[in-house]
């Protein structure tokens, strides 16, 4: 017993297996017997004989004007696979260009501990392409964090630095000092600082059309917004506070 769900998995049809099949049994064959072998309706097997024909997996020859069908050989369901793949990766290209056009997904997504933050963070490694720019607002200082936060934005730092990304930041101008002593840039590029003075956003960053949300408490938390319209909000929030912030 051939087990068909192989070529079920190819795309063909119940009917267009059992025409195959039976041919393959039969060998040249008019449609009298493979009506009968399968027991299908007389149009059912001529729909599947029609369409078997054109996908090059059976051909026939005219005898008077008779049709005698036979089932090409079975290595050629390698060949039907083959540009089965090829037309689908032709296709692909134009499903990514319509993928794109569709609209903007909004959606907000809450990331909880250590492990959660830190895929919150890897979103902006998957979803910015290498030599981007992201903006935001700083997060604190190293000297508040416990060695678990330090190590995790050194290993942050270390991934940003290889992606070549280009950050800017604002941070309150009391800060300045200890922006200079960050020691987890000192062996990777440092992000463009400005600072306003008294009171600014704390653990922001804006990237492509999502806004990440983070702070460092007993139990970390990060939220990602994904809105094309709540991310241009907060880019020009922060063009405002970079034009007025100081170097």
């Amino acid at each position: 017993m051939v087990d068909v769900t192989v070529l079920e998995d190819v795309g063909l049809t119940n009917a267009q297996i059992k025409v195959y099949l039976a041919l393959l049994e039969l060998g040249e064959s008019t449609s009298g017997p493979i009506i009968k072998k399968t027991k299908l309706q007389n149009s059912v097997v001529y729909n599947a004989l029609n369409q078997l024909i054109e996908q090059g997996l059976v051909s026939f020859v005219l005898k008077g004007k008779r049709k005698y069908f036979s089932a090409t050989d079975p290595k050629f369901l390698i060949k039907f696979i083959e540009d089965k793949k090829k037309k689908i990766e032709e296709l692909v290209p134009q499903l990514i260009r319509k993928q794109k056009l569709a609209k903007v997904k909004q959606e907000a997504q809450v990331y909880l501990g250590w492990k959660g933050v830190y895929n919150a963070f890897s979103h902006i490694l998957e979803v910015l392409p290498k030599g981007s720019e992201y903006i935001g607002f700083a997060a604190g200082f190293e000297e508040q964090y416990l060695e678990e936060t330090k190590r995790f934005f050194r290993e942050f730092q270390k991934k940003r630095d290889l992606m070549r990304y280009k950050v800017k930041l604002i941070a309150n101008e009391q800060s300045r000092e200890r922006v200079k002593k960050y020691e987890y840039y000192a062996k990777f590029s440092k992000p463009e600082y400005r600072f306003v003075p008294g009171y600014a956003l704390v653990g922001v960053i804006i990237f492509g059309d999502n806004v990440l949300t983070v702070a460092f408490e007993e139990t970390p938390v990060a939220v990602i917004i994904t809105s094309k319209q709540i991310a241009e909000s907060y880019k020009n929030f922060f063009n405002a506070m970079w034009n007025i912030a100081k170097p």
